[in-house]
């Protein structure tokens, strides 16, 4: 008998640690790739946004550039998926994020359960962000996140990637949806802002186990002040998003 392999997802460190402004790569590019070929990151020194699609990661630039990071370059935090399809459904005409926000919560009203989406299809609007690269810790990244290029583009097919965590995972990540858009041509992207669809097919799939991968080093977490409530920290580091 063929036992099916459970799906799983993988959490680079702790979105506290980057709260807490240390932004160290933890995971190599070619590890990230070896846990899932879905994922949304950001890279070392928070330099600008990862997307892994097919497996492929590109990294958007604060410059507006794309580039295919080496394999040994590092990502200090980040969300992957051994994404394998386990639902499909067609999208059209959804005005903005919040009313995507709103469908996905008709579709999959499982609060509880980690959920990964890709949506490939043509974008009426999209607006993205692509943080800076940081030189050095101590910067939370409220701050960091000033620092940062906004690009906004009409009429752009391509992909949205990422996921909707569940409230009990705050401080491991960030609760509720978080999505990152690469275009068909694979030359604009970024963490995404808002967007409007005019029609696309999304595939999607629930986590059935949620690995933690946490940075090595017996000094890689010390001194940080991790567990506290950084609620307002994080309404003003996902601002807009």
């Amino acid at each position: 008998m063929t036992v099916s392999k459970r799906i799983r997802f993988t959490q680079i460190s702790l979105f506290d640690v980057l709260l807490c402004g240390r932004y160290g790569g933890v995971v190599s590019v070619a590890e990230a790739k070896s846990l899932g070929n879905l994922a949304i990151a950001t890279m070392d020194r928070l330099d600008g946004e990862m997307q892994m699609i097919d497996g492929i990661v590109y990294q958007a630039c604060a410059d507006g550039s794309i580039r295919l990071p080496a394999d040994d370059e590092t990502i200090p935090f980040g969300t992957v998926a051994d994404f394998r399809t386990e639902e499909e459904l067609r999208l059209e005409d959804v005005p903005d994020y919040a009313g995507f926000e709103s469908r996905m919560q008709i579709c999959f009203p499982d609060a509880n359960r980690p959920l990964a989406v890709r949506v490939t299809g043509t974008f009426r609007q999209m607006k993205v962000r692509s943080v800076r690269r940081q030189e050095k810790d101590g910067v939370g990244l409220a701050d960091a996140a000033r620092n940062e290029a906004v690009f906004e583009w009409s009429n752009i097919s391509g992909d949205l990637v990422g996921f909707c965590l569940p409230e009990y995972l705050r401080g491991v990540n960030a609760p509720g949806w978080h999505l990152h858009f690469m275009d068909s041509d694979r030359r604009r992207g970024g963490h995404v802002v808002n967007f409007s669809i005019a029609s696309g097919q999304l595939s999607a799939c629930c986590a059935e186990d949620y690995q933690l991968r946490l940075p090595d080093g017996p000094d890689a977490l010390g001194g940080l002040q991790l567990g506290i409530d950084r609620s307002t920290e994080l309404k003003r580091a996902e601002a807009e998003r």
